[in-house]
């Protein structure tokens, strides 16, 4: 039944590729270490995202001449480097490789975010600008995974200081697996029709991803009770923005094969995915 189904419905395939850029972690911030006695490290900064390229792939099934859903494979690479970071709780766990002299790095660190995410999608195009041109809103939601390293931009203060990360998780340099989160989000686009199987997409999106790792420095809360100091792992949210560029392809299926010769698809009228022959003109 499945495969009679298939066979009568039009699929759009799209492979394309992606730039995402790791913007905030909105919510409650990881409670900070209160400690007085801490080095001060002038001109420190946060993370400036760097242009890096990851990957795309959908399979979409059209409802209607405006609406459509899909299964969304996706992959993110945000990558970011800073000069001089500022104190994370992290440097003051256990978790931190450094030795204890020498807790607080003062050199140039870099993170390598790698997202794996499956995700099912919903488009409606809103507003058709022409015969070429229609503009639609995206939502999606799925699972994600994530891995990360968090390191020196120089490799020569791992060597120096005998560590391969200061921190890793579900990559090479780790044996620990990928982290796995929910995500979901919300975006804007538009396709530009080459030909009848053939469109341009384009679109931006904004997602929310429920991992710490995002931008590679795991949280800490910081905790005192009675006196008594501690750090415990606090999961947060991480907001990301993504541009796709791609390509669809529709998929016509073979209707010599129904004996009916009536697919599913001819039943939406004006629809863009479908290419109607001409009706004979002598017929009333």
């Amino acid at each position: 039944m499945f495969f009679k189904l298939a066979s009568s419905q039009i699929f759009r395939y799209r492979i394309g590729a992606n730039s995402s850029f790791f913007i905030t972690e909105p919510g409650r911030a990881e409670k900070k270490y209160t400690g007085i006695n801490l080095p001060d490290h002038p001109g420190s900064s946060g993370f400036t995202p760097l242009f890096k390229i990851g990957a795309e792939a959908e399979i979409i099934a059209p409802f209607s001449s405006d609406f459509e859903i899909g299964v969304e494979f996706d992959y993110m690479n945000l990558y970011g480097q800073t000069e001089k970071a500022p104190l994370y709780n992290f440097f003051l766990t256990r978790f931190n490789p450094l030795p204890d002299s020498y807790s607080y790095p003062v050199e140039a660190l870099i993170y390598n975010t790698n997202i794996l995410s499956v995700s099912g999608t919903v488009r409606w195009y809103f507003l058709p600008v022409s015969n070429e041109i229609n503009l639609f809103l995206k939502g999606f939601g799925g699972i994600a995974f994530v891995g990360s390293d968090f390191t020196f931009r120089d490799p020569f203060y791992s060597v120096k200081y005998n560590i391969g990360a200061l921190y890793a998780k579900g990559t090479r340099n780790s044996d620990h697996p990928k982290q796995t989160a929910f995500s979901g989000g919300a975006g804007l686009g538009s396709t530009f029709k080459l030909s009848d199987k053939f469109d341009i997409y384009i679109d931006g999106t904004a997602s929310m991803i429920n991992s710490d790792l995002v931008n590679g420095v795991p949280n800490y809360d910081y905790i005192n009770i009675d006196g008594k100091e501690s750090f415990r792992p606090a999961s947060c949210w991480a907001l990301t923005s993504q541009i796709s560029i791609g390509l669809i392809y529709s998929d016509i299926p073979d209707r010599k094969l129904h004996r009916s010769n009536f697919t599913k698809s001819r039943k939406i009228n004006r629809s863009q995915f479908w290419k109607r022959k001409r009706l004979n003109p002598f017929r009333r």
